[in-house]
């Protein structure tokens, strides 16, 4: 599964899944399928580091956000121990419930940081670079450039390290690092004034029409404002078509800005992605779990949820959950032929 367009569709499914549930046992569920991905789509060489990074960022996760929910919250019914009343903030009774929210909390924060990484692990960086749109172009090719120039930096500090050191400089103190930094600037400062020429001989530097650009700002300023209006009518009990009726509006007329936007730069492809039977069916699973999750979060609120308060129970468990928890797995079915 290489095409980068399908996971999207994989991160997207996972984000919704991971905050619309608060389910501790779906949570374990996503995370074990996250672990297992991450460990396959890992470098053999790499994968217990890997492994051991994540699983170390998780715990202090759980561990931190558990203690600070549990210091500032005290809701709940069966008390740990107790803080004096007059201790600011923190004072009052810290109850197994609270802890236990928190933990739940650390559980998503987890999930989210782990498909992410699974995400960046799945896709190069000229993939990531083309999913950016073409209205973006400018902020496209910054993005791209600096991820070119950081290695190549790295690779020449390195180089000057490596000729101080025959020279007798030690490389212990702060001090002896000094005369790695005026070369690394300077050399920097040649790459990026080459750089500049080539793209301004290129014609990178061209600008458009001002009155198109004006328009395109202003444009985009009405769909802003005009979702943003839609959201504070309907926090104010107005008629939810009114603020449908302004979602879509404005919603759809940034998504045409930034389709004429992108339609004034011209992209060369020298290897355009192929779509195969395998990526179809891969990509009408995922679109099916989003919209069953849409569908469950809009129709069925409480069927995900979970809450510890006013009093630790079990957290109830339905087929549906168990199977879009594992959705995250599915990637694993196409990595044997990739």
């Amino acid at each position: 599964m290489k095409n980068a367009y399908i996971w999207v569709l994989w991160l997207v499914n996972a984000i919704i899944f991971v905050l619309s549930t608060r389910n501790p046992i779906y949570l374990f569920l996503v995370l074990i399928s996250l672990f297992i991905l991450g460990n396959r789509k890992t470098k053999p060489q790499h994968r217990k580091a890997w492994f051991i990074l994540n699983l170390r960022f998780l715990i202090s996760m759980i561990l931190i956000s558990s203690l600070v929910n549990g210091l500032f919250t005290h809701l709940g019914q069966t008390k740990l121990f107790h803080f004096p009343s007059n201790w600011l903030l923190i004072g009052g009774d810290i109850t197994l419930e609270s802890l236990i929210y928190g933990a739940v909390n650390g559980l998503i924060i987890g999930s989210l940081y782990l498909s992410f990484n699974i995400f960046n692990l799945a896709l190069s960086v000229k993939q990531l670079s083309r999913l950016i749109p073409r209205a973006f172009h400018p902020i496209g090719m910054t993005a791209t450039l600096a991820l070119t120039f950081f290695p190549s930096i790295q690779q020449r500090a390195r180089e000057i390290k490596e000729a101080q050191m025959i020279r007798g400089n030690p490389m212990k103190k702060i001090s002896d690092w000094l005369p790695i930094l005026l070369p690394l600037i300077v050399t920097s400062l040649e790459d990026a004034i080459i750089l500049s020429e080539s793209m301004t001989s290129r014609g990178f530097h061209a600008v458009s029409n001002r009155n198109q650009e004006n328009f395109s700002i202003i444009s985009l300023v009405i769909g802003t404002f005009l979702i943003f209006s839609g959201w504070i009518l309907n926090l104010f009990d107005y008629p939810q078509v009114i603020s449908i009726f302004l979602y879509v509006v404005g919603g759809s007329l940034i998504i045409f800005i930034l389709l004429k936007k992108g339609c004034e730069f011209r992209v060369t492809h020298y290897h355009r992605v192929s779509w195969q039977k395998k990526d179809i069916i891969f990509c009408a699973i995922f679109l099916i779990a989003i919209i069953t999750q849409i569908i469950f979060a809009a129709l069925y609120e409480n069927n995900f949820s979970f809450t510890p308060y006013p009093q630790l129970s079990m957290p109830s468990l339905n087929i549906g959950g168990f199977l879009l928890s594992v959705v995250p797995l599915i990637p694993i079915l196409a990595s044997n032929h990739d």
